[in-house]
């Protein structure tokens, strides 16, 4: 059977029995996205097993044949988030290697990437920053941390003063303030920009390089 790239990320989950069929993993990886969907739009508390199924066009048999519980289910789409974050922005920092590129494409790509993952993501990242006593949002945080580490000499190779010794640090606070703003863009979606719209990439890097060069 050709694993569904989703479910690469729940080897080892607990609460979760793997497909051994291509049939049951299409039927869980429809599961992880109408879970993911209805959680843009809604809380985790008020999403149940009945509508996850509605909305995959399943039985509750078949979500309680790949998922022991609710919560198992969101540890699982907390996995996926996790796993397709760290892929794709590993995927844009590389082509950021091998191209081309100046400081603003580079930071755009980056940034409008960051954007994206957040967008497709949006509810499962709520709920896991919501959530009281879960364990889940420090490995997002570390995984961020690591990714600035990665991208933070990308970038600095990109710069006109790339042999400042502050450049590096100004690089990791640029990164604070651009990703507490597709946070808070995220949670609240105050306005004027909004996390789904591109006009956040230009000006997220705008700002972004604005500083650096300040």
């Amino acid at each position: 059977m050709t694993r569904l790239k989703s479910l690469a990320a729940l080897d080892g989950q607990s609460g979760f029995v793997p497909p051994r069929y291509s049939r049951a993993g299409r039927t869980t990886d429809a599961l992880l996205r109408a879970g993911r969907d209805l959680l843009c739009e809604r809380s985790l508390d008020s999403v149940t097993i009945q509508e996850v199924c509605a909305a995959a066009c399943v039985t509750t048999g078949a979500f309680y044949g790949r998922f022991d519980s609710k919560e198992a289910f969101f540890r699982a789409l907390q996995a996926v988030a996790e796993e397709n974050s760290h892929l794709a922005m590993q995927a844009r920092l590389a082509k950021l290697r091998e191209g081309e590129w100046t400081l603003q494409t580079g930071v755009h790509a980056l940034l409008a990437e960051l954007r994206r993952v957040a967008l497709r993501h949006q509810g499962v990242l709520r709920a896991t920053i919501l959530e009281a006593r879960g364990s889940a949002w420090p490995r997002f945080k570390e995984g961020r941390h690591a990714f600035i580490e990665d991208a933070v000499p990308v970038l600095a190779r990109l710069h006109r003063r790339a042999d400042s010794p502050l450049l590096e640090r100004r690089v990791r606070i640029a990164f604070q303030f651009a990703i507490g703003s597709i946070i808070n863009a995220m949670l609240n979606n105050p306005g004027p920009l909004r996390l789904d719209s591109r006009e956040f990439d230009e000006e997220l890097a705008r700002a972004f390089c604005a500083y650096l060069y300040a």
